[in-house]
């Protein structure tokens, strides 16, 4: 069943909006429904409020971060109900590990894991004139 919901927005945002939507979903009736729902679901994916076990989680992860760093880089980590799992060697285990532990929430990180910096490659060359000087 589907509902209707009402509500206001700026001329602009609702023409490109729609454009979009129908570039993504197609120039047929119920594409900018389609997309009004999968922007809906994207948000309310970001905008919620932590529960309990994440909380505990992101407080112990918080807390001792800075010493697996030190003490285990390159490896994997687990955190659930608040307290460190266990520390793995590759995501793999990490993984079935955290399947066992049968808690709602957990956080998964390689320790001492940061987004490599992207490098920009090219080369140096030297312009010369191209015709008449």
């Amino acid at each position: 069943m589907m509902e209707l919901i009402k509500g206001s927005i700026a001329k602009e945002i609702e023409d490109i909006f729609r454009r979009r939507a129908m570039e993504k979903y197609g120039y047929s009736k119920g594409a900018v429904s389609k997309a009004l729902e999968a922007a809906i679901k994207l948000w309310l994916r970001y905008e919620y409020e932590l529960g309990e076990e994440e909380e505990i989680n992101n407080k112990a992860f918080e807390e001792i971060v800075g010493e697996l760093e030190a003490k285990f880089p390159g490896v994997h980590a687990v955190i659930a109900k608040g307290k460190l799992v266990g520390v793995y060697k590759s995501l793999e285990e990490a993984m079935k590990i955290s399947v066992k532990d049968g808690s709602s929430h957990r956080i998964i990180f390689k320790i001492g894991g940061k987004p490599t910096p992207k490098v920009r490659l090219g080369w140096r060359a030297k312009l010369k004139s191209v015709g008449a000087t």
